[in-house]
């Protein structure tokens, strides 16, 4: 496999949200957006709030399981939404982190193409390949994961090995990575990564600089369209639309922020002595599901309501589970 540029290095440190001082930076972010999020009515959960009963939950989380200690990942998982009935789910490189489709139907997670390149492929949902997304392009690395509502695009996160001006996000179809379509250019020394695609067509994504793996928080028009800032302070991982769009989830210094449409933090969720990050919404919007760690880098998963009430711990590992996603039951 050639060497990868520095957007290749952003990128593996978004997806796997390596608690440690060398992916996770403090860099001050730019940009003219809105001014720094109102104080969050803050939800400061202690161990012993934590309910010992598994509260009823529908849908199935897909989740990863990362080594820190070799930087790879070792199995991708789906479960029922408490953590029952769990079962690995083959990755088709070495790369975890997938994402469910809309439908739950399909998971999309990075691969390795042909010639050495990053791209797409498609599971369904015992794991096995579907498909392998073509890349409409000689030079792009082109991984794409976060679906569309209806479930026919892919956002994706794209650089060139030669060229670092064709950064940026991109959308193609899912079907076969077909109608390549660029949608921002991040400023020299940043990346744009895509978070979620809204059930109003927007996309939210973070900018990053490439010493500083946090950064605000940018929404675009999946037709097209300058950015606008959500956000002027950093957050720490990948934003999560709730189901109707009304919400972003993300997190920042081990808190689980949710943002409003202005860029104001409505709640957040303090879990003491713990280290929160990497939210994703139930499909209901009901619920969050989070990885948390108290020591080291072994994280488990937990759910809560988005206010951080009845918290219920997922996971009981001595693994470090990540890149948790949400999706629907299937019939």
């Amino acid at each position: 496999m050639p060497a990868q540029p520095v957007n290749r290095t952003v990128w593996t440190c978004l997806l796997v949200v390596i608690l440690a001082a060398g992916c996770v930076g403090s860099g001050s972010p730019t940009g003219s957006g809105p001014s720094s999020a109102t104080e969050p009515a803050e939800t400061d959960v202690a161990a012993s709030s934590v309910s010992t009963a598994p509260p009823t939950l529908d849908g199935r989380l897909l989740f990863s399981r990362f080594t820190e200690a070799t930087h790879t990942f070792n199995g991708m998982f789906v479960s029922a939404a408490d953590g029952s009935g769990e079962v690995e789910v083959p990755m088709p490189w070495t790369e975890g982190g997938g994402r469910w489709s809309t439908s739950g139907e399909l998971i999309a997670v990075p691969t390795q193409v042909e010639d050495g390149r990053v791209g797409t492929a498609i599971l369904d949902d015992a794991g096995t390949v579907v498909r392998v997304l073509d890349i409409p392009d000689e030079t792009l690395n082109l991984p794409c994961v976060v679906w569309s509502p209806d479930d026919t695009r892919l956002a994706c996160t794209a650089w060139d090995d030669a060229d670092a001006t064709r950064g940026g996000i991109y959308t193609v179809r899912s079907s076969d990575g077909g109608d390549l379509v660029r949608l921002t250019t991040p400023p020299a020394g940043m990346a744009d990564f895509p978070g979620d695609w809204s059930s109003n067509d927007d996309i939210v994504f973070i900018r990053p600089t490439a010493d500083a793996e946090s950064g605000p928080l940018f929404l675009v028009e999946a037709s097209g369209g300058e950015s606008t800032a959500l956000t002027s302070t950093a957050a720490d991982d990948s934003p999560r639309f709730s189901p109707d769009g009304s919400l972003v989830a993300t997190s920042s210094g081990g808190v689980i922020e949710v943002i409003d449409a202005t860029g104001s933090v409505v709640s957040s969720i303090a879990m003491s002595g713990s280290f929160a990050f990497g939210p994703a919404w139930s499909p209901d919007g009901e619920w969050l599901v989070f990885s948390s760690t108290s020591s080291g880098f072994m994280a488990d998963l937990f759910v809560s309501r988005p206010d951080g009430s009845e918290l219920y711990q997922v996971t009981r590992t001595s693994d470090n589970e990540i890149t948790v996603d949400w999706g629907p039951e299937r019939d």
